[in-house]
C-alpha cells in the first residue's frame, strides 16, 4: 500500500478527495498531507445542494488534524469554489473543516480484552 492511500484510510477521507502527496519529518515529528479532487469534479451548492462544476479553486489552506501517533498532522488542500446561478459563488463544504467534524468518525472502536475496575487505595 502507498503512503497516500494510507493516509487516506487513516483520514477517513472519501471520493472525491484523494491523497496527492505526503511529507513526514521524523526530526520534526511531522506529519504533512496535500489533499486533491479529480478535474471535472462536481460539487453540491452549500446552499442548495444543486450539483455544479468547479468554478475555481482558493488558495491553498492548511488545517491542524489529529495527530498521528506521535506526529503533529496538517492537512494542505485548495478549495473548490462553485457558481451557484441562484446563489453566487461558494467555497463547497469539506468534510474536514465542517462544524463538529469528526475525523474518527470512520474509526471502529475495539473492545479491550482485559479492563479491571480494581478501587486504588491511596
Amino acid at each position: 500500500m502507498r503512503d497516500t492511500e494510507l493516509c487516506r484510510h487513516v483520514l477517513g477521507l472519501e471520493s472525491p478527495w484523494e491523497v496527492s502527496r505526503v511529507d513526514l519529518s521524523a526530526e520534526g515529528e511531522r506529519i504533512d498531507v496535500w489533499v486533491d479532487h479529480p478535474k471535472g469534479t462536481r460539487w453540491k451548492c452549500p446552499e442548495c445542494d444543486v450539483m455544479l462544476p468547479t468554478y475555481d479553486d482558493a488558495e491553498e489552506r492548511e488545517w491542524r488534524h489529529l495527530d498521528t501517533c506521535q506526529f503533529l498532522t496538517y492537512l494542505h488542500a485548495r478549495t473548490p469554489r462553485v457558481e451557484c446561478p441562484k446563489h453566487g459563488v461558494f467555497r463547497v463544504r469539506l468534510p474536514w473543516a465542517e462544524p463538529m467534524a469528526c475525523p474518527l468518525r470512520t474509526t471502529r472502536r475495539r473492545p479491550c480484552s482485559s479492563t479491571s475496575s480494581k478501587r486504588l487505595d491511596t
